[in-house]
């Protein structure tokens, strides 16, 4: 085998591989490719390669998958890996990291250009610092952000460095671990500095022993590799048949649940034509899909059903998308719904000022179908995780704000939990006990306040960041609770959403200042309902009191009232008394 770099191509097109792989060759590189990502880890342990070359769009299937199993495995984390795709607009974000996504090179393939391109990548990445930055405007800002995502990227990302206006986000596997800018911190503060109309940013990856750049942190995971034979290796002229493609033993695949199978979704979706289509894709990958044709039954049907997930058209008569997620947000039966976005338009300011209302996806319609699938997929992930660790019956950490409180106790109910979870917030811990599935005893203590049994079980049913550890194993403790685990939480959702609706109304009676939250509003002008504009107008660039619109312009009370509700449910004003 050649003492010299190694490439590993990854492409499902077999036929348009074969000229690659000659052109490599011919070029004194030694290439070799396989079709399938599944069977990544097993040729990168036989062939271990220099690099990784990927012939897919960044965010596809193919290179998500890549992406997965490779920042996942120890042994290969740190791996450069080189994207050939038609889009090559994120390749600014890569320029001076040294591991992950090194490049991204153009297609189609040029047998002049890409093995020469690949021989200096190759060279000169132990010059780079595992850094990278530039300035940039708010959509490259926001499209930044997203690369990451899709990419995986573990570091710290810093805005317009020493300056008043410095901000910092650091992230793990492409999910955002914390942010701070200004006065604000987390999700708002990095939809904040993403919205600044240009900025200076810089990236730096996470490092691991020696200098050695780790552009994504490993999370330990099980090795595909088993075979140990040599790699057959053969050339044009040894007359060896798939001379190029890499020959090795399959070992099985891990038996595990596949996320999408059984799982219920609901499409919303005015577009009678596109509902079929994408009901017809998610059908065929195993999903369970109910329609709906616009927000207004989308949230009916939401309220009704027991959906895993809800893909909703953003823009849509009579309710939008995001009005319809706002209601979902407000009535605690919905709360916890897992809601992803379906929109024409690829606008990632707008993306991530929607997953700071509450949504966990942004999906432009545009998406390749496979990529789309797997978009879905990635939403049902953590709950699936948690169901594999219920079953495996081992205490476990558990983000309880993340896949949901009740879902995680109607999960413990199935399952015929024995035991208890210690869970705690940023405001109260809590403590909850099962016996035979059953939650038999709830406590929640918040600074000297303490409380049992029903307040302290609709506290953390309540709570929104709860993080905790799920404890198996029997223990004696008093019964406070006295109802079945599904029929408590549908109780605590029915006190609790009566609860917020009475605190919004009688704010809405007596409210003497308003609030506004100028990001939403914005996005609240090119898609809120087209009646209440000019009286949107009105309160939240002019801040005329409600009682005084009326006088303004010709409205009804009612109408006015019904405006100020709509903001209200959508998170675009705060009213306040003083």
């Amino acid at each position: 085998m050649s003492d010299g770099p190694k490439i590993l191509g990854i492409d499902p097109d077999r036929a348009a591989q074969l000229p690659i792989a000659a052109a490599f060759n011919q070029a004194g590189l030694f290439y070799r490719f396989i079709g399938e990502p599944k069977k990544v880890l097993t040729a990168l342990n036989q062939l271990k390669p220099s690099v990784l070359v990927l012939f897919e769009e960044i965010g596809s299937e193919l290179v998500d998958a890549v992406l997965d199993l490779v920042s996942a495995d120890v042994a290969w984390a740190h791996l450069p890996i080189v994207v050939i795709a038609n889009d090559v607009a994120d390749r600014t974000f890569v320029l001076g990291l040294r591991t992950g996504v090194v490049a991204v090179l153009p297609r189609p393939f040029d047998p002049a250009r890409h093995p020469s391109g690949l021989r200096h990548i190759l060279t000169e990445l132990s010059t780079r610092q595992g850094s990278t930055s530039g300035t940039s405007d708010s959509k490259q800002l926001a499209r930044l952000v997203e690369h990451l995502r899709k990419t995986r990227r573990s570091g710290a990302l810093t805005f317009d460095p020493r300056t008043p206006n410095e901000g910092h986000a650091t992230f793990l596997l492409g999910k955002l671990e914390k942010a701070t800018f200004k006065k604000l911190s987390g999700v708002e503060a990095l939809v904040s500095m993403v919205a600044q109309p240009t900025a200076q940013w810089s990236f730096a990856e996470v490092h691991g022993a020696g200098g050695d750049g780790a552009g994504v942190v490993i999370e330990v995971g099980e090795s595909d590799a088993s075979a140990e034979e040599e790699v057959v290796v053969g050339t044009i002229e040894a007359e060896i048949t798939d001379p190029f493609e890499m020959p090795f033993e399959a070992t099985p695949e891990p038996t595990a649940p596949v996320a999408s199978m059984g799982a219920q979704l609901l499409l919303v979706d005015d577009d009678e034509g596109l509902c079929k289509m994408f009901s017809t894709l998610f059908r065929k990958h195993g999903f369970t899909v109910t329609s709906a044709q616009d927000g207004f039954e989308g949230l009916e049907a939401a309220r009704t059903g027991n959906f895993d997930a809800v893909i909703a058209d953003l823009n849509m008569p009579r309710m939008d998308g995001w009005g319809m997620l706002r209601m979902l947000r407000d009535d605690f039966r919905t709360r916890e719904v897992p809601v992803a976005f379906l929109s024409c338009h690829d606008d990632y300011r707008d993306g991530l000022k929607a997953m700071n209302a509450g949504a966990q996806g942004y999906f432009s319609k545009g998406t390749r179908m496979d990529a789309l699938v797997g978009q879905v997929r990635k939403l049902l992930e953590p709950r699936v995780k948690t169901a594999l660790q219920i079953i495996e019956g081992v205490d476990f950490q558990c983000e309880v704000g993340q896949v949901g409180p009740q879902w995680l106790l109607a999960e413990l109910e199935t399952r015929h939990f024995d035991g208890r979870i210690e869970a705690k917030d940023n405001f109260a811990g809590y403590q909850l006990y099962f016996q035979g599935g059953r939650c038999v005893h709830a406590t929640a203590v918040a600074g000297r306040y303490a409380a049992e049994g029903e307040r302290a079980f609709n506290a953390i049913i309540g709570s929104r960041n709860a993080e905790g550890i799920v404890r198996f194993g029997a223990a004696q403790t008093p019964q406070t609770l006295h109802f079945p685990t599904r029929e408590q939480i549908a109780r605590a959702c029915a006190t609790l959403t009566e609860n917020e609706q009475r605190m919004r109304e009688g704010l809405l009676v007596s409210a003497t200042e308003i609030e506004v939250n100028e990001d939403l509003y914005a996005i609240y002008g090119k898609v809120g309902p087209t009646q209440w504009l000019e009286v949107a107008r009105l309160i939240c660039e002019e801040r005329v009191p409600p009682r005084e619109v009326i006088s303004r312009i010709d409205t009804s009370p009612i109408e006015v009232e019904e405006t100020l509700k709509d903001l209200l449910r959508r998170g675009v004003v705060t009213l306040k008394r003083l």
